[in-house]
């Protein structure tokens, strides 16, 4: 687990002292889904849950990413950390740290009892909050993940908050957070403010991320606040490998008219 990893190390800094007393005091707070480390094994990257984040309207994170540099010579270990609302843009700060993309797009398997109820096993997730034992659910959301560990600086995070939270509607059946971003490419200036929004499916044991982009902040936020879990609008269509507008369809050409021919014979009118 994450605290053993420098149990017996020295913190370099006040910062990094209180993420790791956070660590080995309260442990199971954080659930690994996803982790790295570089050749040496010097360097730590980690992405996880946080427990305690589930349910909550006013969250604004439900994952954290963790980055460890140890120091073997002296014993020492810096440590940092930084909330997110998903799994996706927790690694994308990790990446920006060093982290390697593609293996924290390997995410760790789910325990065949997750809950430890022995024989008894539930359906999917107990809640819609247990966001810890869900997956991506297609290709579309993994295409859009993969597009935010790799995306740089090109967005820049404007908000992000709980849509609704689990038991809303339908039983507990499904839980959104969403997050409000201004995409810098240059491509998206007619739709520069982009809504993600990462749906948690609690029977499958999934979650689906979709993403629209609007003209304006104003719009964007009109969408986010108009979310209502019985009937969530559509988003506008974007590209989901490029995150860009979706190209406008053109219709086929149609057939030219044939050219006007005069008849053979001339045209005999009667009176």
């Amino acid at each position: 687990m994450i605290d053993n990893l420098c149990r017996e190390w020295t913190a370099s800094d006040q910062h990094g002292a209180a993420i790791l007393r956070h660590l080995w005091w309260d442990p199971e707070q954080y659930e690994p889904v996803a982790s790295c480390q570089n050749r040496d094994g010097s360097e730590h990257f980690i992405v996880v849950s946080d427990v305690l984040a589930y349910g909550m309207p006013w969250v604004e994170q439900r994952a954290t990413g963790i980055h460890l540099r140890l120091d073997p010579a002296e014993r020492i270990c810096h440590a940092r950390e930084q909330a997110a609302m998903t799994y996706a843009w927790a690694s994308h700060w990790l990446v920006q740290r060093g982290a390697d993309p593609a293996a924290l797009a390997q995410y760790r398997p789910v325990p065949a009892d997750p809950y430890g109820w022995g024989d008894f096993k539930a359906t999917g997730l107990i809640s819609a909050g247990d966001y810890r034992y869900a997956r991506p659910a297609d290709a579309r959301t993994r295409v859009i993940e993969e597009r935010i560990r790799r995306s740089g600086d090109r967005y820049r995070l404007l908000g992000q908050q709980m849509a609704y939270s689990g038991n809303a509607v339908d039983d507990d059946l499904r839980e959104a957070h969403y997050v409000l971003l201004l995409d810098n490419h240059p491509h998206a200036a007619e739709r520069r403010y982009v809504v993600q929004l990462e749906t948690v499916h609690r029977l499958r044991a999934v979650y689906t991320l979709d993403e629209g982009g609007f003209q304006t902040e104003k719009e964007a936020k009109q969408w986010v606040d108009r979310i209502d879990a019985r009937d969530v609008a559509p988003l506008p269509a974007t590209d989901p490998a490029t995150g860009l507008p979706a190209a406008p369809r053109i219709a086929a050409p149609t057939a030219a008219p044939a050219a006007f021919q005069p008849p053979s014979t001339p045209r005999r009118f009667t009176r």
